[in-house]
């Protein structure tokens, strides 16, 4: 397989837990990910596709951040406080725990784990640290990236975001909804032994996985759900009767060729009643194929919007749609 391997899939899950505001039993989830390649600047490629994706649903940087961190700059870390290596996978969730937990909670919780006092308090200076980054090569190298990528306004270092899966082995990120409630809105990191670890050759991979159901929350509570048409077509042929059957049909073929989203209306009826239709669908041209223009070479193509009608050699026919439709594309 050529590397690198860029992909993403989008569809339904589950989760077995019980449903609650931002958590439902089934949602759907965009997935994308980037396999064959360990480096930062593959990281930032996929912070990239985040940040151009809130950037498209009219999300600003007040509204939407991705925060970063590093699983081997933490590794470091705990080391340094001498946290030994077998309770390194329970610090890791204690940290990811640390904005889900009032903070005497919290505390109780680590001591649970065994932490001492200086531990305890060395973690808590530790998770303070918003200039810990400069020490990791990899995350120098990132926010290097993410500034030639145009996306620094989305993206900070945050020494709490750690991820709660165990699997993550480098940069792991998380974006949250930072102008409402502090919601996560998606979350990811590199995964360069999962492969290998389910059986198959070593591969190294980042990625992200997004539901629907906090995004949504957040458009909504910002204000920015886009109101979307009812029926995407931007044309109908009628069907007048039942001798130009065949002909529409093939009418229709050649504009859905060139590119237009075309309803066929699949029975002759009066074309009143067609040109309702449409209206009622939100389809702005309607393109009239009888007898007349069969033997002439035309089609009469009317504008909804406008009410004008035009008969159009059919040889014009796609061009001149392209021209009706020109301003509704670029709005």
């Amino acid at each position: 397989m050529t590397k690198p391997i860029r992909w993403w899939s989008f569809g339904p899950f589950w989760r077995y837990e019980r449903p609650q505001k931002g958590r439902t039993r089934e949602f759907f989830q965009w997935n994308i990910d980037m396999l064959g390649v360990d480096s930062p600047q593959a990281d930032a490629e996929l912070l990239a596709v985040i940040a151009l994706f809130f950037k498209k649903v009219g999300l600003n940087s007040n509204q939407a951040r991705i925060l970063v961190n590093n699983r081997r700059l933490a590794d470091s870390q705990l080391q340094a406080i001498n946290i030994p290596s077998d309770k390194k996978v329970e610090i890791f969730r204690l940290i990811d725990r640390k904005e889900k937990m009032s903070y005497p909670s919290w505390q109780a919780y680590a001591i649970d784990l065994g932490l001492n006092t200086d531990q305890f308090e060395a973690l808590v200076r530790m998770l303070e640290d918003k200039q810990a980054w400069s020490q990791s090569e990899e995350l120098v190298q990132l926010f290097k990236a993410v500034e030639a990528l145009g996306i620094s306004d989305y993206v900070s270092y945050d020494p709490t975001i750690i991820r709660g899966l165990d699997y993550y082995t480098g940069t792991v990120f998380e974006a949250r909804d930072t102008a409402g409630i502090g919601r996560s809105i998606l979350g990811g990191g590199r995964y360069d032994d999962l492969v290998a670890d389910v059986g198959g050759d070593p591969w190294p991979g980042v990625g992200f996985a997004m539901g629907d159901v906090v995004i949504q929350l957040t458009l909504e509570e910002q204000g920015l759900i886009p109101e979307l048409r009812v029926n995407p077509a931007d044309v109908l042929v009628p069907t007048l009767d039942e001798s130009v059957l065949d002909e529409t049909l093939s009418l229709t073929s050649e504009l859905r060729i060139a590119g237009f989203k075309v309803e066929w209306f699949p029975q002759a009826d009066r074309l009143p009643k067609q040109f309702r239709y449409a209206d009622r669908q939100g389809i702005p041209i309607v393109v009239i194929l009888g007898p007349d223009e069969i033997s002439n070479g035309t089609v009469t193509i009317k504008d909804l919007r406008s009410g004008q009608q035009e008969k159009i050699e059919r040889v014009k026919m796609i061009q001149y749609i392209q021209t009706l439709l020109e301003p509704e594309k670029s709005s």
